[in-house]
């Protein structure tokens, strides 16, 4: 199919209403654009469930495609190693604020967290695309370096950074969440394509100054959210 355009949205942590902003503003036609949300929509925020059901919800439309992030990779260890292990870093990086609204949740609906379970296991963890005579990898995190995509590693596609955006050299525009580009740039809100066909598009959304970004791959086009802290 020949898309109108392609959309990638970076990481929400909870933030709805800053989804909500950017996503007006796209006008999203279900019947001719690609939408890729890039993972991480609980977390650090004070709407994480609110992210977390649009997600399931959108991802059930045409040519709506809801990948996995480290954090929901995170929350899903939890859960299912009882908070034991390496599943104890989820609370303290954000997973404590999504727990709460899950304990609440579970409490009204005692089959919701098998539901949230069932479709953060079903995630894609990445997805490629040729388009215009290019090809596009969309992935929460980056790849490792001189590896083939179909043998990424789980940990690489979901947790890998300065390896991916320093030693990339393929062809293929990679399109990617996962660090925040303030992290990288101070008081820089907006996405950033480096030279080595990398566009980064995680814009710090918990942050106080931070936003929602989502591009289109095709045009160049950048949309965000409305800047809500003024």
């Amino acid at each position: 199919m020949e898309y109108r355009r392609i959309l990638a949205m970076g990481d929400m942590h909870g933030h709805f209403s800053r989804a909500l902003s950017v996503f007006r503003k796209v006008k999203f036609d279900e019947n001719r654009d690609l939408l890729i949300f890039l993972g991480d929509y609980v977390d650090r925020g004070e709407e994480n469930l609110r992210c977390l059901r649009w997600a399931m919800e959108m991802s059930e439309k045409p040519n709506v495609i809801a990948l996995r992030g480290n954090h929901e990779q995170m929350m899903m260890e939890y859960y299912l190693m009882d908070g034991e292990g390496n599943s104890r870093i989820w609370l303290p990086n954000g997973g404590n604020l999504t727990k709460l609204e899950m304990d609440v949740w579970i409490k009204k609906d005692p089959t919701a967290l098998e539901r949230v379970l069932k479709f953060i296991a079903n995630r894609p963890l990445y997805h490629r695309i040729l388009a215009n005579n290019k090809e596009f990898i969309f992935v929460h995190a980056g790849l490792k370096p001189g590896i083939a995509l179909e043998n990424q590693s789980d940990q690489d596609l979901l947790w890998i950074r300065e390896e991916f955006y320093e030693n990339y050299t393929g062809s293929a525009e990679v399109i990617c969440g996962h660090t925040p580009i303030p992290y990288m740039i101070p008081d820089k809100y907006d996405p950033i394509r480096l030279p080595n066909h990398i566009t980064m598009i995680d814009t710090g959304s918990f942050f106080p100054h931070g936003r929602i970004s989502c591009v289109d791959v095709l045009s160049g086009t950048v949309y965000q959210s409305d800047a809500d802290w003024k």
